[in-house]
């Protein structure tokens, strides 16, 4: 029984032990105006910073666990599921900044997401 307890143990820190986050998040801004018709309608912007690859300073050969280290690492501008990740969390972000600013009192919707190299913007409009 002990056994499985320290199995459980060691696989419970090795999940809780992030060297460091994904991606890091250095601004959001929302951008408020009227429609034409006198609608209120919003941009949520927000933008990560850029993750460059590690140098590396050595002439000798990748290990394997280095390789595989160097393989497995996620960068921002590469994957899909970190920018999928980064919309969740602007999502949320967006909910917190018009309720703490009380633009949209009852409701809004998101119309559209736009992408670009290291930002997601949410445009919609207050219902």
């Amino acid at each position: 029984m002990k056994k499985y307890a320290w199995v459980l143990l060691v696989l419970l820190f090795g999940c809780a032990s992030q060297d460091e986050p994904p991606f890091e998040i250095n601004n959001k801004q929302l951008y408020k105006k009227l429609d034409e018709q006198g609608n209120k309608i919003f941009a949520y912007v927000v933008s990560v910073k850029a993750n460059s690859r590690k140098s590396r300073n050595s002439d000798r050969p990748l290990t394997r666990r280095e390789f595989k280290d160097f393989a497995e690492q996620e960068y921002f501008e590469e994957s899909n599921s970190l920018k999928l990740q980064l919309e969740d969390q602007a999502v949320e972000l967006l909910q917190n900044e018009l309720a703490q600013q009380q633009y949209c009192p009852s409701n809004y919707e998101i119309d559209e997401v736009v992408w670009r190299e290291l930002s997601v913007q949410l445009r919609g409009r207050c219902l």
